[in-house]
């Protein structure tokens, strides 16, 4: 399932919480610093609400660098098989 979360503030919980309930895992995606970010948000909502198994990608404390969107999407993780990747961990430890 593909839940596109467009903001932090508010935060569709409900949202969160049914996908969490319907496939017992959450993996949150993000193209910016996972400081801070949705991942964080997402993982409160989840502990406090319906805690499953979970996954987060995104820039891992780096300040920005300069490239073509998909040699920077590449280096930092934020491509298809590193996405499917983390899927297939988080739905090992379901």
């Amino acid at each position: 399932e593909i839940i596109n979360i467009h903001t932090i503030k508010p935060l569709d919980e409900a949202a969160i919480i049914a996908s969490a309930k319907k496939t017992g895992c959450v993996v949150t995606a993000e193209e910016h610093q996972i400081l801070g970010g949705l991942g964080g948000s997402v993982a409160e909502c989840i502990a406090m609400n319906h805690p499953v198994p979970m996954e987060i990608i995104g820039v891992n404390d780096s300040f920005g660098e300069s490239a073509t969107p998909d040699q920077l999407m590449e280096k930092y993780g934020l491509n298809t098989p590193t996405i499917i990747a983390a899927c297939e961990k988080v739905m090992g430890r379901k």
